[in-house]
């Protein structure tokens, strides 16, 4: 007896959806997206508020109708089938347990609706107890839980059924910012050693990066990008992508490409480079665009020497870490620095900052925005 579901394979796919649209009135919340999610895999969503998360998981679910596209789950045409009957479980931000009954009720509901046996039902409550580490609050009611122990109950009663793909609309976001790094934990762990197939949406980058398989990203109904999370972050799409992922937000600066002596050359906040030979098709593009330049790419150097300097504008200390803000004529830029480097700074002081990997500069195309 075993209420965890078997592996399942790694070829193939659990759901599948091609140009799905979906409109309310004069708003498009979903706009001809495609995707699909591979058995025993977690996938994230992500975008801000307004992306359209919500409304893709309830389109799958078939809680709303699209107005166009297909819906596939396991290969099967999914948009006729009830939600009942779709053997797909949806996780809410919004805790709904019912308030009446018990912890071990609240799990051990989806099992009494189909009828299974008492004893069935009581080994498997105690084995997903066991496994989400709640099982000294079965005998409680809601109402004398915590947020993250709700959330397990929650949690719990979705695992408990076993489905082929579980939903999770931002399930962790109400939660305070220790329980939510301890939970989702915990979601990556389930999904590895059970093998269930996740499809997750999130506003939180960093959520995104920590537990997700793959990231598919969602901006105003549209999707801009999918990709595994480091992929994301070091090859974005556009710059919309560049200052969505990563904190503190990537710097922008004016870049432009001058020649001397035959030579191409990277210009930009008061500095210059020999234009790198990996560079080299932006000789081959427009003369001026938009540099990329992650705060962490940053380092403090010696005023004389540095390849940038400016007025130190900001200090931000993050423990380990500190981000300090400089400004020049040219353009505001923020580095993060080890703590232990940043000792002795004052505001108003004249720093100086290095690139300390130019190849990791990313370029945009300065009408557009996409990458060049």
């Amino acid at each position: 007896m075993n209420c965890a579901a078997s592996p399942l394979p790694k070829s193939g796919t659990v759901l599948e959806i091609e140009n799905l649209t979906k409109r309310f009135r004069n708003k498009t919340a979903v706009d001809g997206i495609s995707f699909s999610v591979p058995p025993a895999s977690l996938t994230v969503i992500l975008g801000p508020a307004g992306a359209g998360k919500t409304t893709t998981l309830r389109l799958i679910s078939g809680l709303e109708t699209p107005d166009s596209g297909s819906i596939r789950l396991s290969g099967k045409n999914a948009l006729h089938l009830q939600p009942k009957d779709r053997d797909v479980a949806m996780i809410f931000d919004n805790i709904a347990l019912y308030p009446d009954k018990t912890g071990y009720q609240n799990i051990a509901n989806p099992l009494v609706i189909k009828k299974e046996k008492k004893e069935e039902i009581k080994f498997k409550v105690s084995k997903i107890a066991a496994t989400l580490k709640i099982s000294s609050i079965l005998s409680r009611l809601p109402k004398t839980m915590s947020g993250g122990e709700k959330q397990r109950i929650a949690l719990g009663r979705a695992l408990i059924r076993s489905p082929r793909l579980f939903l999770l609309d931002e399930p962790l976001s109400s939660l305070d910012a220790k329980l939510r790094i301890e939970l989702r934990a915990e979601l990556r762990r389930l999904q590895q050693e059970l093998g269930y197939t996740f499809l997750m949406t999130t506003p939180d980058f960093q959520e995104a990066m920590a537990i997700a398989d793959r990231v598919i990203l969602l901006r105003e109904g549209k999707m801009i990008q999918v990709a595994p999370p480091q992929t994301l972050y070091d090859d974005p799409v556009d710059k919309a992508a560049a200052q969505f992922i990563g904190a503190p937000q990537i710097n922008v600066v004016e870049g432009k490409l001058s020649t001397r002596d035959a030579e191409n050359y990277l210009e930009f906040v008061r500095t210059r480079y020999l234009l790198p030979a990996a560079m080299g098709h932006l000789a081959a593009t427009d003369t001026r665009f938009e540099i990329g330049i992650r705060p962490e790419n940053l380092k403090l150097a010696n005023v004389d020497q540095a390849q940038i300097t400016g007025q130190l504008i900001d200090i931000e200390p993050l423990g380990l870490k500190t981000v300090v803000t400089i400004q020049n004529q040219e353009a505001q830029l923020r580095l993060v620095v080890a703590s232990n480097k940043a000792k002795g700074l004052e505001i108003g002081s004249h720093i100086g900052v290095d690139i300390i990997e130019p190849g990791a500069m990313l370029f945009f195309n300065k009408k557009s925005g996409l990458r060049v």
